[in-house]
């Protein structure tokens, strides 16, 4: 079926045979070394079900990195700014981590599965985990292939899944994890998403990700339930002001991470560039760039901060009716750093820049100078269009541009 879609160096997913029947569109998304559907049918009406009813959505290619043996509690919480030693048995956690500079390497979910079994999801991490496990008894593992992971998002979701296990699952606190079966197939739940809304993440083996696609589509029917590509999960996370590796940061750490198309423009930050602060426990004696982190708080924080754009999408538009241009805002989420202007003077650059269908605003997560940060401040996004620079009214608004929903 790989063949049919002419692309030559990737992989299918678990779920690819069930994705490839639905998708109806020619749009894929090379996410490597798999592929997987960037447009079923059409982005909007994905993503408008993500907001009102409930999608399934392919996260399979999502790096996964075992930390196992006597010694992982130590070698999870060396790398961690949070402590993973009071992490319970089926928690997850969010977290950034750092090198020792204070630059973060990447950030992720922890789950945490055993005492002794920890699993990161980020992009890849072995190399980075290694060569800070030294003199530790444990075992660093890319597991990836052996898992399918698909997220159930929405605000029908919980009925979604309730009705394909058999089980209630009103008691499932946000960042939990529980059992469950789908379509005789065993699946770890845990209680997360990517897109602000209510949802759910499951793992599947290989074998069981088809028969567990098909039970959550039968049982989703009469709740709206469709499946959503990367176009609208990438517009999603956006409007809920969730940033990813390689488009808002570059990792600090030596594992691949995705290409960046101008690295002049983007830099290596810290958590409090980027909102993460609060997720920095500096009670813990000892983790990898705890002095570095210190430092930069007694400073005042960080020269820039992440703020909310709100791009004068009016002006945009005019722009390109003067020229006679078709008419269209991003024809995706727009990953390349844009300049942002103050009075003749940078002050930063956006990132993630699109149109938030669910908020009707041309949006972008903005890297200001602390100065400049301030709610209300109006500044100018540089966007080069044919070869011009067109210089675009931007103001400094509040994240997420969407209050994430928890129930």
């Amino acid at each position: 079926m790989l063949e049919d879609l002419g692309v030559e160096g990737f992989v299918g997913t678990p779920f690819h045979k069930r994705t490839a029947a639905a998708v109806e569109t020619s749009a894929w998304f090379p996410w490597p070394p798999y592929i997987v559907p960037d447009i079923y049918t059409d982005f909007r009406e994905e993503l408008a079900a993500m907001r009102t009813a409930a999608t399934l959505n392919e996260m399979s290619p999502l790096s996964k990195t075992r930390i196992s043996g006597p010694d992982a509690p130590r070698l999870a919480n060396r790398i961690l700014p949070r402590n993973a030693l009071t992490q319970e048995v089926g928690q997850v956690l969010y977290s950034p981590w750092c090198n020792e500079e204070g630059k973060m390497v990447a950030d992720g979910l922890v789950f945490r599965f055993g005492a002794e079994d920890y699993v990161f999801v980020a992009g890849p991490q072995e190399q980075w985990f290694k060569m800070n496990a030294g003199g530790l008894d444990v075992e660093v593992d890319d597991i990836s292939p052996s898992i399918g992971i698909l997220a159930l998002q929405g605000p029908r979701s919980t009925k979604v899944l309730e009705l394909a296990t058999g089980q209630d699952w009103s008691s499932l606190g946000f960042s939990r994890m529980a059992k469950a079966e789908i379509g005789g197939a065993s699946v770890d739940v845990s209680r997360q998403g990517f897109t602000g809304e209510v949802g759910y993440e499951l793992w599947v083996s290989p074998e069981g990700a088809c028969p567990m696609w098909d039970a959550l589509m039968d049982a989703g029917g009469e709740y709206g339930l469709r499946p959503a590509g990367e176009y609208a999960i990438d517009i999603a996370r956006v409007e809920a002001g969730l940033l990813i590796i390689g488009a808002d940061y570059m990792g600090a750490g030596p594992d691949p991470t995705p290409p960046v198309d101008d690295p002049t423009q983007m830099r290596e930050c810290s958590p409090f560039e980027l909102r993460l602060g609060r997720f920095i426990d500096f009670d813990k004696p000892d983790f990898l760039g705890r002095q570095a982190l210190l430092d930069e708080q007694a400073a005042g924080g960080a020269p820039r901060r992440m703020v909310g754009l709100s791009i004068d999408w009016r002006a945009m538009l005019e722009y390109q009716l003067e020229r006679g241009e078709f008419v269209q805002m991003f024809p995706r989420v727009h990953d390349m750093p844009l300049p942002v202007i103050d009075s003749g003077r940078r002050v930063g650059y956006a990132t993630s820049v699109t149109w938030g269908p669910s908020v009707g605003m041309l949006i972008g997560l903005g890297h200001i100078d602390r100065e400049s940060a301030r709610l209300g401040v109006q500044h100018t996004v540089l966007w080069s269009a044919a070869g011009q620079t067109v210089e675009i009214a931007a103001e400094v608004v509040p994240l997420p541009f969407r209050p994430h929903r928890r129930a």
